[in-house]
């Protein structure tokens, strides 16, 4: 009983606590992304992000969150198809061996597996089971524990939108121990524009008879005596140089290149280099470190305006605009016809070289052009507020034979822009003519003689 009151009482003690007992629930799946992770940040941090001019490491990694969303993030993220794309950049010999693949747990062929294996969620963190002898393995606690995860969808906790896309998966991998350890150390790389900067060694993790910590090195493995995390206390174990260092940390800067900040994560078993993961957003940006000035320290390791697509103008960061005529703000224009949104038309490059691509209201790329020619290569990603602009489409076009709705996105917010009755005064080039001939078969016509 003393306990239950000492846990109730320390979770009333601590938002966080609260916040995070909610948001497993899904009691704020329904919130924007901007909205959660201000109420999230200030639950752990106890004050306001400042998302309009971040400073800080934490600050600056919501930032990326909401701005820094290319698509090939999704398979960085996933357990299984990432290792395609590692092995494509540092070689499949680095990749820890994979038995197997599958949608459900009761699909797994556990006679073809060996005597020691790890099982895995490919669309999380945490969904891991280690077998380390498949004669006394609990399946039926197993399959609680990976069908728990598979119905998770990790992004929610976050809102680390690469994990919102991920198909959910279990793997089977090698089961790895080293020099007598049971689970091998692992070293993490933090880099900063494809530069490593720092390298960390977590001791403890799987022992609960010892309290967690980590030291913190620098790329000459020189201790900082600093945590990059405050839940694990700075420790003074120092682990000897890594012979494959270099390789390491070679291998780290050529899977961070062209990203603002990732952690790459690695193993040594026996003496050999196994890549662990790819981290986008350490801790999701909610790491309180030691010493707290560490945070704004670290915040000026990341540039956010340089490449990815963003810049800074004006003393507020801004994302590239969809619209180049309007600097920082996104352009979208809905067609509509008898009251339904049809489809969507984004153009790009007006100053340069006229382009527009358009897709439907699910958001798949159209292989068509109205006036301007359409690339499929150049890639936008789908609004986060779509649902919310197609409903005010809706209601904007309701009655009209046809009607194009024009809307503005500014800070994740929606604007209205105006409405188009005669859309290129209906003297535009359509290609191929069947989609011509489709968009045609959009509107019925009220002609006279129908009417009463």
């Amino acid at each position: 009983m003393n306990k239950m009151i000492n846990k109730i009482s320390s979770c009333i003690k601590d938002p966080h606590r609260i916040f995070g007992a909610l948001a497993r629930r899904g009691f704020f799946n329904w919130m924007g992304d901007e909205q959660y992770l201000r109420w999230m940040y200030r639950s752990v941090f106890g004050k306001e992000p400042d998302l309009e001019n971040p400073r800080t490491f934490n600050e600056k990694i919501q930032w990326l969150k909401l701005h820094d969303r290319r698509p090939e993030y999704t398979a960085m993220v996933d357990k299984y198809e990432v290792k395609k794309y590692v092995a494509d950049k540092i070689g499949e010999q680095y990749i820890i061996p994979t038995y197997g693949v599958w949608d459900h747990f009761d699909e797994i062929d556990f006679d073809t597996l060996p005597d020691q294996f790890v099982l895995k969620c490919t669309h999380d963190s945490g969904g891991v089971v280690i077998c380390r002898d498949k004669a006394a393995f609990d399946q039926k606690a197993a399959r609680r524990k990976i069908s728990k995860s598979l119905k998770k969808n990790y992004y929610y906790w976050g809102r680390e939108w690469p994990y919102k896309n991920v198909k959910p998966r279990i793997i089977a991998e090698q089961y790895m121990e080293s020099g007598g350890k049971a689970v091998p150390e692992d070293y993490k790389v933090y880099c900063f524009h494809g530069k490593p900067k720092y390298i960390v060694v977590f001791h403890n993790r799987f022992d609960s008879s010892k309290e967690l910590s980590e030291t913190v090195y620098d790329t000459d493995w020189i201790p900082q005596g600093i945590s990059l995390d405050d839940h694990f206390k700075v420790s003074n174990d120092i682990e000897p140089k890594p012979a494959c260092l270099p390789v390491m940390l070679a291998f780290a800067e050529r899977l961070s290149e062209g990203m603002a900040q990732s952690r790459i994560d690695f193993y040594i078993v026996d003496d050999l280099l196994k890549f662990g993961e790819i981290t986008l957003y350490t801790a999701s940006g909610m790491q309180p470190m030691i010493p707290e000035t560490l945070d704004e320290v670290l915040g000026r390791e990341i540039r956010i305006d340089a490449g990815g697509g963003y810049k800074l103008s004006g003393g507020k960061f801004l994302v590239w605009s969809v619209c180049n005529d309007y600097e920082g703000i996104e352009d979208y224009k809905i067609f509509n016809c008898h009251g339904k949104p049809k489809l969507i038309d984004v153009h790009y490059d007006r100053a340069v070289a006229h382009k527009r691509n358009l897709y439907t209201v699910d958001w798949k790329y159209i292989d068509a052009e109205i006036g301007y020619p359409a690339s499929r290569e150049h890639c936008f990603k789908k609004p986060q507020v779509l649902d919310e602009m197609l409903y005010l489409a809706e209601e904007l076009s309701r009655g009209i034979p046809y009607v194009r709705t024009d809307f503005y996105i500014w800070e994740g917010r929606v604007y209205f822009g105006e409405l188009t009755f005669y859309s290129d005064s209906g003297l535009a080039r359509i290609e191929p003519e069947e989609f011509a001939i489709e968009m045609g078969n959009w509107i019925e016509l009220p002609l006279p003689w129908k009417q009463k």
